[in-house]
């Protein structure tokens, strides 16, 4: 006979009705969970990081120990103008890397020691592999290839794509170089190697996306005063240097370490001494490092406006980290 009520007699199927309506609820609020994240990664502004870098100082995961030498300190120069509220964009202007006055240095003296820095990374098979790879070149070619380079110091803030060292492989990311950063130059005039860090380094790729600045920042810094190198129209036998001590200027050959640098006039440079760094601060297009602008210190106008390229939603850092 049937229970009172014509209630079912099966007690397993009493049992599942609690379990379904708790899978149900769990279904949904799972559902709803998704629903909301995804509206929430939509509405986000989409963010990506740039490293600030300090002139001298280290980075996570190095290549190398640093194989920079005494760098000279730059002149003090004002700071470049706060960035128009209206325009929301900032535009990183392109020099050319044959440009005279895009970098600098102080005459018959060396910033950085491509030798040993060839040396260091031909110990460890891993680190030569993934250096060379980043820059299209083989294991054998490492050594020919640096010791071709020219050091020099970047005299603006420099906008690059720079890399760590890590788990045997070498990761890009967006770098700014604070302006007196020693680097090793190719003979378009590109840096290639960050001294400080033994890092390779690739002209910046192009950012789309809002930016946060990480890193320590240092004084004076802003985003439109950066720069970035484009490749000379063709190979280079020589780079035109500021002399970042006395504002004069200097010819360098490419690969040369100092001991062959000439005056303008080709006569060669006399031997000065080196005055280490104590603090660098920002030079940028239109504003002096010595007290000339830097179109005459380059001997002739840059091509701000040539190959702009937009890079930030922002002029200033958002957010600091020590490094």
């Amino acid at each position: 006979m049937p229970p009172p009520g014509g209630g079912s007699t099966d007690p397993h199927r009493r049992g599942r009705r609690p379990v379904l309506l708790i899978v149900g609820l769990a279904l949904f609020a799972m559902a709803a969970g998704l629903f909301f994240l995804g509206r929430q990664a939509d509405q986000a502004p989409q963010q990506e990081a740039v490293r600030l870098q300090p002139a001298a100082a280290t980075a996570p995961d190095p290549f190398t120990p640093s194989v920079a030498g005494p760098v000279p300190a730059l002149r003090a120069v004002p700071p470049p103008p706060a960035p128009s509220p209206e325009s929301g964009k900032v535009q990183v202007a392109g020099h050319y890397g044959s440009e005279p006055g895009l970098y600098g240095g102080t005459g018959r003296a060396s910033t950085c020691d491509a030798r040993r820095l060839a040396n260091l990374l031909l110990r460890d098979a891993y680190k030569r592999q993934a250096w060379a790879g980043t820059l299209g070149l083989t294991p054998a070619d490492l050594r020919p290839y640096l010791t071709g380079l020219t050091p020099a110091v970047v005299i603006m803030d420099t906008r690059v794509t720079d890399h760590h060292y890590r788990e045997g492989r070498a990761r890009p990311y967006q770098a700014v170089l604070q302006a007196g950063t020693a680097v090793l130059l190719d003979r378009y005039g590109v840096p290639r190697v960050r001294c400080a860090t033994g890092d390779p380094l690739r002209p910046p790729a192009a950012v789309t996306k809002k930016v946060i600045y990480t890193g320590r920042s240092w004084r004076g810094f802003q985003a439109e005063g950066t720069v970035r190198v484009l490749p000379a129209r063709q190979p280079l036998d020589a780079l035109v240097l500021t002399d970042v001590v006395t504002g004069g200027r200097f010819v360098r050959p490419v690969g040369g370490t100092g001991a062959t640098d000439r005056n303008v006039a080709g006569t060669p440079v006399s031997s000065a001494p080196l005055v280490t760094v104590a603090a660098v601060t920002v030079a940028a297009v239109g504003h002096t490092v010595t007290g000339l602008p830097l179109s005459v210190l380059a001997g002739k106008a840059w091509r701000a406006a040539e190959a702009t390229w937009t890079c930030c939603g922002n002029g200033r850092p958002e957010r600091e980290e020590s490094s």
